[in-house]
């Protein structure tokens, strides 16, 4: 599996690219006009060595003697010298050669072409000859050394050239300080690309792309969930509101009818819960919930094991609160198993005054998402037109059972969808500031029989 390459590696390998690009495309042209240059510099030598040659008096006039190469072999080896060439050549119209680097091809024809040169051209180019591939010039001698030699006669052709091995030798010399300050700039532009990287995700803080998009979906959800539920609240408290005024108007049924249109289809018949059950509130929201299930055709079967004692008869605030936090928890675990399995599917839920456990036949909860449910906005389930805001009811369970030291763990249920079981523990107030025995008050019988219904678990 290929990982994907993050911001930052990818931000850098762009800019070092672009930079070592730009450095190679500055030597690749630095050194074409480097060896242009150098060319045109050893040309410009060349031209003037062969035409000073071709012009002495002395050469000129033995070309015409018995043995040329005496007189013309040693000018010759002192202008090669001096002009640092690799070879000055002299031959006559024959192409005979009268000097040579290497003495004993004097007398010998020439291995190139003399053609143009005897033709009166001066020939410029690249040839293979007896000290190896050279660049050369080939210039006419004319019969006379005067400077209007418009009429007289050739008389043979001044070659005079230099290896190509030499001048990439020369060539070799002169770009290798501009290769070493191209790497050095080379170097400057990979520590400012890391110099810029780091920058720019600090700008970004420290995030990749990945997770800028996830933020911005989260903030968009939240932006959602949040409109969503103020136009619900506002709802629900118009609809409290009537409630409260049939019932204050005597009118019991109309506010039972308008309950239960509010509440969708709750024309099935609620099903009896166990008698473990005791407290009114929970007995009350495990009917209603079994009652809108069994509407949509699901099955929501309460265990017989259940055991919910209630508040009593003298609740203190701090019992209120956890049994308001269990009630939270027991209904947004059943609404979303129910939700979950759809119709025809069927859902388990056994609760005492301390854990709750639902179990349904649903899809379940894949692994990977078993933390990430908890968060707010987060969802298995798409958004529906009617109900637009996801990942609500999972939160507030952590919320719930965060504040009182509980657990909540996601299994596979034995009826192979997901089992979500929290454990809400009761647990005693924060102590309150030390007092007088005669002001230290009773605990309340709510209290104590909260206290051995946790110790009895």
């Amino acid at each position: 599996m290929v990982r994907a390459t993050s911001l930052r590696v990818q931000l850098l390998l762009l800019q070092v690219a672009i930079v070592l690009a730009l450095i190679c495309t500055t030597g690749v042209v630095a050194s074409w006009v480097q060896e242009r240059q150098l060319r045109g510099a050893y040309l410009d030598r060349m031209t003037g060595v062969a035409q000073s040659v071709a012009r002495l008096p002395s050469v000129v006039d033995a070309l015409d003697d018995a043995d040329p190469s005496a007189t013309i072999q040693p000018i010759a080896e002192v202008i090669r010298r001096a002009s640092d060439v690799t070879y000055v050549v002299v031959a006559d119209t024959d192409g005979i050669r009268h000097s040579h680097p290497d003495p004993t091809r004097i007398g010998e024809r020439v291995s190139t072409d003399p053609a143009p040169a005897l033709a009166g051209q001066v020939w410029t180019g690249t040839q293979t000859g007896t000290l190896g591939t050279s660049w050369r010039v080939k210039v006419p001698i004319y019969g006379t050394a005067d400077d209007d030699a418009a009429s007289a006669p050739v008389v043979g052709v001044a070659s005079v050239g230099i290896l190509e091995s030499e001048l990439r030798r020369d060539l070799r010399a002169g770009l290798g300080p501009l290769f070493g300050a191209l790497a050095a700039s080379a170097a400057v532009g990979v520590v400012a690309a890391v110099w810029v990287t780091q920058l720019v995700r600090r700008r970004f803080f420290r995030l990749e792309p990945a997770q800028v998009q996830a933020l911005m979906r989260d903030l968009d959800g939240a932006r959602g969930l949040t409109a969503a539920l103020r136009a619900q609240a506002h709802e629900f408290a118009n609809t409290l509101h009537v409630v409260s005024g049939l019932l204050d108007l005597g009118r019991g049924e109309d506010a039972m009818r308008l309950i239960e249109r509010e509440t969708r289809d709750q024309t099935a018949p609620a099903p009896p819960v166990p008698p473990g059950v005791r407290a009114p509130e929970i007995a009350a929201v495990l009917r209603v919930k079994a009652r809108i299930a069994a509407a949509h055709g699901i099955a929501l079967v309460v265990d017989e094991s259940s055991d919910v004692s209630g508040l009593g008869d003298d609740p203190t605030p701090h019992d209120a609160d956890h049994y308001a936090d269990l009630l939270t928890v027991l209904g947004n675990l059943v609404e979303n198993a129910a939700e979950a399995v759809g119709p025809g599917g069927h859902v388990s839920v056994r609760v005492t005054d301390t854990a709750v456990v639902v179990d349904d036949d649903g899809p379940g909860i894949p692994r990977g998402a078993r933390r990430e449910v908890f968060e707010d906005g987060v969802s298995t389930k798409p958004p529906t037109p009617e109900r637009p805001a996801r990942g609500v009811g999972l939160a507030l369970v952590r919320r719930a059972t965060d504040r009182w030291g509980g657990r909540v763990i996601i299994t596979t249920s034995p009826l192979r969808g997901a089992r979500v079981a929290v454990t809400l523990p009761w647990r005693p107030p924060p102590a309150p500031p030390a007092q007088t025995p005669a002001q230290t008050p009773a605990p309340s019988s709510a209290a104590r029989a909260a206290r051995a219904r946790a110790a009895d678990r």
